[in-house]
């Protein structure tokens, strides 16, 4: 295997012999042929960039033909490039144009010869192949960072798609942010953040789910659904094992600064709430087994609708039921029966079903959300939104709004709570508006109110539609305050 290692290390420096080949040729086509017949600065700038753009499909014409390496060497072989380059171009620049080094040194740090040196230390980062069998745990990483992560969103989805990633329209990737995994499907409008790293053997993030910055996921399967938060500095990882699998639903939000340990399954269901500096771990060990310290290896599994506040500690082997709600500070090293409230440490349930969650009725509704839209009203206010004084009604609440820029700064905007399913409501539905109704929406409605540019959240299905817009979301975020997180079908 080393000898195998050094004689592609060697075949790597010795083809960096194509470089003085293709900066020769290049001189030589634009600098002696177009030189009377273009302008001087236009020739610089077009003879530096062809320059690149050849030296791109020399080196992935190279290395098409070379066995694999390992990323730390061929780290060392790119900066070892870019460093051979510039002496080249010193040399070269000295002896046949009869130049000054020191004239040459600033010409290439300060001219579009220098965006040549990076293409030269990063190309072959980029078209090297490297064993599946025997990476680098600890280069690999730094090195995709200091390399595809400096690459903008677009290009580093172009190399991705190129490596066989699944990725959808409008996903964005910040500065620094990385993914090596074997098997990638992302959807539609996903965004992941600046400097997060995805390392997995398969990765699926369903659409609209965004990462903000610094997250770090390290584990063998990770599934996301759609619409799911991830907030800054959230790590997920630990211990890896073939059941290393972590699987979070559609509308669930991890908070920042959190840490799931996936050694056994962690499996979060839909509208899963978890709060800040929360922390799951499937396996407890250090001291000896064999010695009798107790060892935990087990799964976490976490249901629909569940609430965990900040600071929460979820131990191997435990089961939270449907709807449960955590109180903060928590340490829950028991299984949680769903709609109860349980805290403490260790966990005591506190509260039943009966004894924990009320039963509206429809009036008391019609208050809540009353008082909601006097909320909404407000909040908008300092916002620098300009919205009108909301008008009451036993069926319906409703008020109109401007924003401070934007389209909807030029036309009245329209959000109308529907309590009753009445025609004289549906009459005050009109362009732009936002209808958010206390019963559940026939097609026939839902396809009427997106005909006239309007949109639509059904409270009692817990979705949304219509166009996704900055205001939309808004308005879809103010209802996610009150706990109903709404799915976007548009």
């Amino acid at each position: 295997m080393n000898e195998i290692g050094d004689k592609n290390r060697l075949f790597a420096l010795l083809a960096w012999l194509v470089v003085p080949i293709v900066v020769l040729f290049n001189d030589w086509l634009w600098m002696d042929i177009a030189a009377g017949v273009l302008d001087p600065l236009f020739l610089s700038l077009i003879s530096a960039w062809s320059l690149i753009i050849t030296m791109l499909l020399s080196v992935w014409l190279v290395f098409k033909i070379v066995p694999r390496y390992k990323r730390g060497r061929i780290i060392t072989i790119g900066l070892i490039w870019a460093i051979l380059e510039l002496v080249f171009e010193i040399v070269y620049r000295t002896m046949f144009r009869a130049a000054q080094p020191l004239d040459v040194l600033i010409a290439c740090l300060f001219s579009p010869r220098f965006f040549l040196a990076l293409i030269v230390f990063i190309s072959p980062i980029i078209f090297v192949r490297t064993p599946i069998g025997d990476p680098n745990l600890f280069e690999m990483p730094i090195g995709q960072m200091a390399s595809i992560g400096l690459l903008p969103s677009s290009l580093k989805i172009w190399y991705y798609r190129r490596r066989g990633a699944k990725i959808g329209e409008g996903v964005s990737f910040g500065p620094l942010s990385i993914i090596d995994a074997k098997d990638i499907e992302i959807g539609d409008h996903v965004k992941i953040g600046m400097a997060c790293m995805i390392r997995c053997n398969v990765l699926k993030i369903g659409r609209y789910s965004s990462f903000g910055m610094m997250v770090i996921i390290d584990t063998h399967k990770v599934i996301i659904g759609e619409e799911v938060t991830i907030q800054e500095q959230t790590y997920i990882g630990g211990l890896k094992t073939d059941k290393s699998i972590i699987e979070i639903g559609d509308l669930s939000m991890i908070f920042a600064q959190s840490v799931l340990n996936p050694t056994y399954p962690i499996k979060i269901g839909k509208r899963v709430g978890i709060g800040g500096s929360n922390f799951l771990f499937t396996h407890g060990s250090w001291q000896p087994i064999l010695d009798g310290f107790p060892i935990a290896f087990g799964p976490i599994t976490i249901e629909d609708g569940v609430w965990f506040p900040w600071r929460v500690f979820v131990l191997p082997n435990v089961h939270i039921g449907r709807e449960a709600t955590l109180g903060a500070g928590s340490v829950i090293n028991k299984d949680i029966p769903a709609r109860s409230l349980a805290a403490g440490v260790p966990v005591q349930v506190r509260r039943t079903d009966d004894e924990y969650i009320k039963r509206y009725s429809h009036k008391e509704k019609c208050e809540i959300l009353n008082d909601i839209m006097k909320e909404l009203v407000g909040y908008l206010r300092i916002e620098d939104w300009v919205p009108s004084d909301p008008q009451y009604d036993d069926s319906f609440a409703m008020m109109s709004f401007r924003t401070p820029y934007g389209p909807s700064s030029m036309v009245d905007n329209h959000v109308i709570f529907m309590y009753e399913d009445k025609p004289e409501l549906w009459e005050k539905v009109r362009e732009r508006t936002f209808v958010i109704t206390l019963f559940p929406l026939e097609s026939s409605k839902i396809e009427e109110i997106e005909r006239m540019n309007s949109w639509w959240f059904d409270l009692e299905n817990s979705t949304w539609g219509g166009t996704r817009t900055s205001v939309s979301l808004v308005i879809n975020g103010w209802l996610a305050r009150y706990g109903h997180w709404m799915k976007y079908t548009g």
